[in-house]
């Protein structure tokens, strides 16, 4: 360690000004230092079908932040008997466009999605690489849980927002748009639909409610991204449930 008082300093030097440079150096390090708080929390959902009521199948979700951001996250869908439907794999390249690895029991496939600044690989039903929209901001999977929650309060204003949604099974975007339809106690219905009322036939809307409070989601209702056997994708009805925190580390 240096001693400011063993440095030779020019006859009418300020001490002041040459210990400056030191205690900049150990700002410096003590800024670099600052911890960082890692979390990781759970919690699930229970997918109805829309028409009987029956249990389908339940998503168990892990998810690691660190100061707030997302970074990875773990779903698990299983039967009601606890056999794995799926697996899917989250890195969250940003928060709304996060890479993904979706492994799928039956029917056998496995689905990876890697955006990076040059667009987005897909190795899907069909492969390739999609660049990314040039007009709307590009959400893919799980993400648009997070574009929902950088739009919150434009969508709590009551406007709508569009964007596009990336069709893996395609490699395509497709242009959505999610408005808000009512506020009742304490929470945000919102629907989601394709902007082509001319292609709105296709798939119907999609309905999410969120609590105004934290800004979770508590229900989903539509078609789901999760392959069901025999062809095509569940539709469902998925409550989610929120318990406590189950871990947190503090890393430098």
């Amino acid at each position: 360690m240096l001693n400011n008082r063993s440095i030779d300093r020019p006859a009418g030097s300020n001490s002041h000004t040459a210990a400056f440079p030191t205690a900049l150096m150990l700002a410096s390090c003590l800024l670099a230092t600052v911890a960082a708080e890692s979390v990781t929390s759970s919690f699930s959902g229970e997918a109805f079908d829309l028409d009987t009521g029956e249990l389908l199948y339940v998503e168990q979700h892990s998810l690691i932040e660190t100061d707030g951001v997302p970074e990875q996250t773990t779903v698990r869908y299983v039967t009601p008997a606890g056999d794995q439907l799926a697996l899917k794999e989250m890195t969250y390249w940003e928060p709304a466009r996060p890479a993904y690895r979706l492994t799928v029991v039956d029917p056998q496939r496995t689905e990876v999605v890697s955006p990076d600044d040059n667009g987005v690989a897909v190795t899907s039903v069909k492969s390739g690489t999609v660049a990314w929209p040039t007009n709307a901001t590009g959400v893919i999977d799980g993400g648009f849980h997070y574009f929902i929650l950088e739009h919150f309060d434009t969508l709590l204003a009551g406007n709508t927002v569009e964007f596009e949604f990336l069709a893996p099974t395609r490699t395509t975007w497709t242009p959505l748009r999610v408005r808000p339809v009512e506020q009742v106690d304490g929470r945000l219905m919102l629907e989601l639909n394709l902007q082509s009322r001319l292609l709105s036939w296709v798939i119907s809307d999609i309905e999410l409610t969120y609590s105004i409070d934290d800004h979770r989601l508590l229900q989903y209702s539509g078609l789901t991204n999760l392959p069901k056997p025999g062809g095509g994708n569940y539709k469902a009805r998925i409550e989610y449930s929120y318990p406590q925190t189950v871990s947190s580390e503090v890393s430098k």
